[in-house]
């Protein structure tokens, strides 16, 4: 590879500026060679000026006069590197000393480039401008990631490329898929789940989101703990005797369990309160009655291996939707840690969970259930084989706790100056000159950093080979093909 430019002025050990011979873009990789040692660098930013027309300059009419000389006005182009590490056999270290003033800087080779980037499990994309293939360590997956990016960056698309890659390695995703985009895709390996949750496995606490009550309504709360954990008891009771009927159990269910209310609440001196859970128990009946299934086994059991498991959250509002996933996230991790211990039953393959809209689930201002089980797997998941994957076009709106937990990050296009700086502080790989470049990235352009890479990588990731429910809809064709149909119907009905 020819040189492309020079170190000029000073330099440390993290970054040297360079003056260019060629044209390069950022998230270019070149190299460095000085004091004996081969040193990779990132190019984070490219800037452009003149020595005649230099940012001091504050005479118009001595830029007009020396536009009336012609094009051949002096410019120079400029380049921030980041300096990654050095080469030193298979270890990446960082380097010991800076270059200096003079220094040659040459675009790094092929076999440079993947001897880093290529020597993971599964591939996600290229590199910037090279065709060269990112590999992603996929058993770093358990020390969770964060894929974030503004609306339209190509987020959905990350998802569907990660989660089909990883079911082709025998490796089992679940998304909880918020707006139905990979629920009817052409995902290969899919496994669609519909989002049944069986009574018999929920927490009383599950069901009180479900019926919005909150903790803090601690009659109300306390009475339908009571009922419910009456009637599951005595259901279960009914199971070990083999004398159930399951078809009655789901028609009755909102019957029997208000029975209990009633019982349970004969001694509260605050009636209003009974009245209230009634009415919510009518009131879920009528918006959730079709997720409650007593008949649907444990959802640990529907998930499959090699597969993408997607649940269907689409048709719910965000209580259902939290209370739902809740209690996926729960049952996974104790049929996980059952495993583990047991060494026998539970769950006994690993699985990679992802929460689409992270903004909202796990909210920084909101305590919902699905953020308590997020952040217990968060902690805890990688010892049991649980990885948790976060995606959000909010990144600010995200708990900064649960944010800074996942170690690693595939960031995409970012615009917004704040969303930047939360990334930026809740991330102890993502430096500030990487982040500032965020918004210049193209769609489907991304940064990568954590365990599941070397070191950070600048990667165009690859296209979807399929369709996502959720991609952009064609106006127009859809708007030709609406009139096209109007009007045949106009004509039938026109019998004159």
């Amino acid at each position: 590879m020819s040189v492309i430019g020079y170190v000029i002025g000073s330099a440390n050990t993290q970054e040297a500026t360079v003056l260019l011979e060629q044209k390069v873009r950022a998230g270019y990789y070149v190299i460095l060679e000085y004091e004996n040692e081969k040193v990779l660098g990132l190019v984070t930013l490219v800037t452009t000026g003149s020595p005649l027309l230099d940012d001091n300059l504050n005479d118009i009419e001595l830029v007009q006069r020396v536009k009336k000389i012609g094009n051949n006005i002096p410019t120079y182009m400029k380049a921030k590197v980041k300096l990654l590490c050095k080469f030193d056999g298979d270890r990446l270290a960082q380097p010991d000393l800076p270059p200096v003033a003079g220094t040659p800087v040459r675009l790094a080779t092929d076999d440079e480039l993947r001897k880093i980037f290529s020597d993971g499990t599964i591939r996600i994309g290229k590199l910037i401008g090279r065709d060269i293939e990112v590999k992603l360590r996929v058993n770093s997956l358990t020390r969770h990631l964060a894929i974030l990016a503004a609306t339209g960056a190509g987020k959905s698309n990350t998802v569907a490329v990660l989660a089909s890659r990883i079911s082709e390695q025998n490796g089992s995703v679940l998304i909880f898929d918020y707006h139905g985009e990979y629920y009817e895709s052409e995902i290969k390996n899919l496994n669609n789940i519909e989002p049944k949750i069986n009574p018999l496995y929920l927490t009383p606490a599950e069901f009180a989101t479900l019926l919005q009550i909150r903790e803090s309504a601690i009659i109300q709360y306390r009475i339908l703990r009571r009922a419910f954990k009456s009637f599951i008891d005595e259901i279960k009771e009914k199971i070990n005797e083999g004398n159930i009927n399951y078809e009655e159990l789901n028609k009755n269910f909102a019957k029997n369990l208000i029975d209990k209310v009633n019982k349970v609440s004969v001694n509260e001196k605050r009636k209003d309160s009974k009245e209230e859970v009634l009415n919510k128990i009518e009131d879920f009946l009528d918006r959730y009655g079709e997720i409650i299934d007593f008949t649907t086994g444990d959802v640990v059991d529907k998930i499959k291996l090699g597969k993408v498991n997607v649940v269907n959250l689409s048709s719910l509002d965000e209580d259902a939707i939290d209370a739902v996933v809740s209690h996926y996230l729960r049952r996974i991790l104790t049929a996980r840690k059952d495993n583990k211990v047991k060494g026998k039953g539970g769950l006994r393959f690993p699985v990679i969970l992802v929460i689409e809209e992270a903004h909202v689930l796990l909210s920084k201002d909101e305590n919902t259930l699905t953020k308590y089980w997020a952040g217990r797997i968060a902690r805890e998941g990688r010892k049991f084989g649980v990885g948790l994957v976060i995606v959000s076009q909010r990144p600010k709106g995200i708990d900064e706790n649960i944010l800074s937990q996942m170690t690693n990050k595939i960031v995409l296009k970012i615009i917004e100056p704040s969303d930047k700086k939360y990334i930026l502080e809740a991330s102890d790989n993502l430096s500030e000159d990487i982040v500032e470049g965020l918004s210049s990235l193209d769609v489907g352009e991304a940064v990568v950093v954590g365990n599941i890479v070397r070191i950070p990588a600048i990667v165009k990731i690859d296209k979807f080979e399929g369709k996502l429910a959720g991609s952009d809809p064609n106006l127009i064709e859809e708007w030709k093909k609406a009139k096209e149909e109007m009007e045949e119907y106009s004509d039938v009905l026109d019998w004159g």
